[in-house]
Parts: C-alpha cells; sequence; structure tokens
C-alpha cells in the first residue's frame, strides 16, 4: 500500500508524459531551423550550381529573402505532431521500465540499459513516419514564394 504523500501511479505517469512531451515541443521549436538547414545542404546540386549554398548564413539569408522567416519552419507540423507524442512516451516508457526492473529486483546498470531499448524501440516506431513527411515538405524550396508571390493569393494552393 502507498503513503497519501507518494503520488500515484496515474499521477506519475501524467508527470512523465507532459514533461516528455513539452520537451519534445520545445526541442523541435529550437531546432527546427537548423534542421531545415541541414537538409537543405543535403539536396543542393553539384559543386558548379549557381545556387548552391556557400555557407550556413547564406543559406538562411537567402531563404528568409526569397521565401520569408517561417521557410526556417518548413515542414514543422510533422516533427511537433510525432515529437510530442514520441517524447511523452519515451518519459513514460523509460520511467516505467525502470519501475518494472525494480520490482523483481533487477537493479543497476543493466535495468537502465533495459528501459533504455524500451523506450528507444517505442521512440523509433512513432518516429519513422513522421520523419519522412518532414523531409519532403522541407525540400519544397519554391513553395513559400509561389503562395506569397501568386495573384491569387495563399489560397490557390490549399
Amino acid at each position: 500500500m502507498t503513503s497519501s504523500s507518494e503520488p500515484s501511479h496515474l499521477r506519475r505517469s501524467a508527470r512523465h508524459i507532459i514533461a516528455g512531451g513539452s520537451a519534445g515541443f520545445v526541442e523541435v521549436c529550437c531546432m527546427q531551423p537548423i534542421d531545415v538547414v541541414k537538409t537543405r545542404f543535403q539536396i543542393q546540386g553539384v559543386t558548379s550550381d549557381p545556387s548552391r549554398y556557400t555557407s550556413i548564413l547564406d543559406c538562411i539569408t537567402r531563404m528568409i529573402r526569397n521565401e520569408g522567416f517561417f521557410s526556417l519552419y518548413k515542414g514543422i507540423l510533422p516533427p511537433v505532431v510525432a515529437d510530442t507524442p514520441k517524447r511523452a512516451a519515451k518519459f513514460l516508457v523509460f520511467e516505467s521500465s525502470k519501475s518494472a526492473c525494480a520490482s523483481v529486483n533487477f537493479t543497476g546498470p543493466w535495468s537502465l540499459v533495459t528501459a533504455g531499448l524500451a523506450s528507444g524501440t517505442v521512440e523509433g516506431a512513432i518516429i519513422a513516419p513522421f520523419e519522412r513527411v518532414k523531409v519532403y515538405i522541407q525540400v519544397q524550396r519554391q513553395r513559400m514564394s509561389e503562395v506569397r508571390d501568386h495573384p491569387l493569393g495563399p489560397g490557390m494552393f490549399e
């Protein structure tokens, strides 16, 4: 029986879900511009291509000038939709696995490895489809400028 000062299993699980989900959301918001720039460098053409980026700053500057500031956040919806629940599930599975290991007196470094393996497996299963969609959206260079410059306005492409 648990004491009244000890949080219930449901309350502990809710904390892990909220902490993990919040961490995932903040991480995506902070790292998305870097991820978009990385993807742009990975897909750019041959060295002789005149539109080739020469540096990270060149890439960011040209993206903002040609496609708008929010082009740095292209493809953010799939990682937000994926990373928020992914991190929530990862935190929950890791902590639950640690508790399960402790309940059968399986402690020490191998219990942490087991918990990490369980949480990493869940993470991989959740994230793979969303990563594919995110990269597809990021490589569409002209999308933002087409929408901004189209005479019928942004509604034309929706």
